[in-house]
Parts: structure tokens; sequence; C-alpha cells
């Protein structure tokens, strides 16, 4: 949703910059010349987009929210990772609630996209593989207390689930590679 809202502030702005243009070159030095030669008309209905970014994501297919929550979930853990609860800006308990509910709403979200024909099985599989990951924590455990072997399992699933996003056409955003970079994954 960040980059639609970035993408609607570059029209906006190009929209106010051509206005300006159009605006000024509408004074002319000669009284006699007709408005229409020197103005220009512009239509920019066409380029501000008009769908609510709800409404982008289901032309799109459920695909769009299946992987707009995968990079939420893969930021979550680019800062897990990163050092969020040893920094003090999240609890244990608070990260591993996000993370629960995060891939929940994503194993929702790729079966509907599985549906809608707009991503591929593997991504349901993967979303349900991370739901039964991190089922298999108990109450008191927190998510560093995955064993090795979960773990490596949770990265894989995680990873698979990113192909399903590439091959749908949405490739993982530069600010979870920088995140991931940044926290050393």
């Amino acid at each position: 949703m960040a980059t639609t809202t970035i993408r609607r502030g570059i029209v906006l702005a190009a929209a106010a910059a051509v206005s300006i243009t159009v605006l000024s070159s509408c004074s002319s030095d000669d009284p006699a010349a007709e408005p229409s030669a020197t103005t220009t008309e512009i239509v920019i209905e066409d380029t501000l987009p008009t769908e609510t970014p709800a409404e982008e994501a289901a032309a799109a297919g459920g695909a769009a929210s299946a992987c707009e929550v995968y990079f939420e979930i893969d930021l979550l853990n680019s800062s897990y990772a990163g050092g969020v609860v040893k920094q003090g800006d999240m609890t244990e308990k608070q990260v591993e609630a996000e993370m629960n509910a995060l891939v929940e709403e994503l194993g929702t979200l790729a079966a509907a996209a599985v549906d809608d024909g707009s991503a591929d099985p593997k991504m349901q599989a993967n979303a349900e593989r991370l739901q039964n990951i991190l089922g298999k924590l108990k109450k008191k455990e927190a998510l560093k207390d995955l064993s090795k072997p979960e773990q490596k399992r949770f990265a894989a699933a995680s990873l698979r689930v990113q192909k399903s996003c590439d091959r749908a056409g949405f490739p993982l955003p530069a600010e979870n590679v920088t995140a991931r970079t940044a926290a050393g994954l």
C-alpha cells in the first residue's frame, strides 16, 4: 500500500507541475491571439488513480493482498532478527502474537488467491507450512524457542511464498531488501 501512496503522490505532484506550466503559458503578449492557440488541453483524469487500495488489490487478484501480508511478515522477521526485542521496541509476546496473526491472515489470503487464479497452489501450501510451524510452539515458548530445523523450515517456506509472489508479479519491495540487509539476513 505504501507504493500506492507514493505513486499517488508522484501523480499529484506531476499534475500540479503540469497545471503550473499550463497556467503560466496562458499569458500571451499578443492580445489578438486566440486562447486555443496558446493553451494546451490536458486530460489528467486518466492519470489519477480512481480506485481505492482495496479495489486495486481486488482488481489485481488475491495474490496482491496475500503478498502484501507476506511482505509484512518478512519485515517483522527482519526486525526480529535485527534485535527488535533486545532493543526494547517489542516484547517476545508482541512479536509472536503479530507473527501468528499475520501468518494466519496470509493463509486465508493465499487460499483466496489460489481460488481466484492469481497465485499458484504453492503459495497456499507454504502459507499453511508457516502456520503449522508456528503452531508447534507451546504457550510459554517464544519464536526463538523454535528448534533449528523448524527455523530452517520456516525460512524455506517463507522463501517459497516470496517466489510465489514473484511469479504473481509482486517482487520483494526495496524496503524489505534493506531490512534484511540491516538484520544480516
